[in-house]
């Protein structure tokens, strides 16, 4: 299940091309972040996706947007700077074998500043579409259309799956590894590289579990340890 989630867009074009793509690549649900254009504008750029305009859910803010899906996917045009977890991504290719039978947000921001740091940590992965390194920054729709087309021409292949249980596990026990023996906000990034790494390396469901309870048993152990 697929959730589009635009976050304050300032382009009424944008978000009726956006529109017009969920039609086309056949988004589940569109939610807009607090938008900072005309929708009726929005809906002459729609054509036949004026459907998804219409019954798009409006919230006020990133929280809204994103609750109740099991993987949280932020994109951005600034990616894999040295020394910033945060924004170690994936590609846009990687994505059909992450993403099988979960309910995930597909998150893109503003066509100004994009997604800010706070709203890409609230994301369980980065994602970034490589381009000219010289100008990597897409225009705001092409970007959907780009992330979209690569889940949808997967559609059909036999992937293995990893529950969305077994994410919020993952999520939870590298959280509370991380607390256990974090020293200062800095070690925050363990927690990120941790979670993301597990996520992405992960094949299937088997080992995901096995996983978890090696997370579940270091934590029991390391917890016994402090008391």
């Amino acid at each position: 299940m697929i959730r589009l989630v635009i976050v304050e867009p300032e382009g009424s074009y944008n978000l009726g091309f956006i529109s017009r793509l969920a039609k086309n690549f056949l988004v589940d649900e569109l939610y807009i972040v607090n938008p900072h254009c005309d929708l009726e504008e929005a809906k002459k750029f729609s054509a036949k996706g004026l459907e998804y305009l219409e019954k798009a859910k409006i919230v006020n803010n990133f929280d809204e947007a994103i609750k109740d899906v099991e993987l949280k996917i932020a994109t951005s045009s600034i990616a894999d700077i040295k020394g910033d977890i945060l924004r170690k991504s994936i590609r846009p290719w990687e994505l059909p074998r992450i993403i099988e039978g979960k309910k995930v947000a597909l998150i893109f921001g503003r066509e100004s500043v994009g997604l800010t740091r706070e709203e890409i940590a609230k994301s369980d992965l980065l994602l970034f579409i490589p381009g000219n390194p010289e100008y990597p920054v897409l225009n705001l729709s092409h970007a959907v259309g780009i992330v979209l087309y690569e889940i949808w021409k997967s559609r059909g292949e036999n992937k293995p799956v990893i529950s969305g249980e077994a994410i919020s596990l993952i999520d939870k026990y590298s959280r509370d590894l991380v607390n256990l023996i974090k020293s200062n906000e800095g070690d925050e990034a363990m927690y990120i590289a941790l979670k993301r790494a597990l996520i992405k390396g992960i094949g299937d469901e088997e080992e995901a579990r096995t996983i978890i309870r090696l997370l579940r048993k270091l934590y029991i152990k390391l917890t016994r340890k402090i008391e």
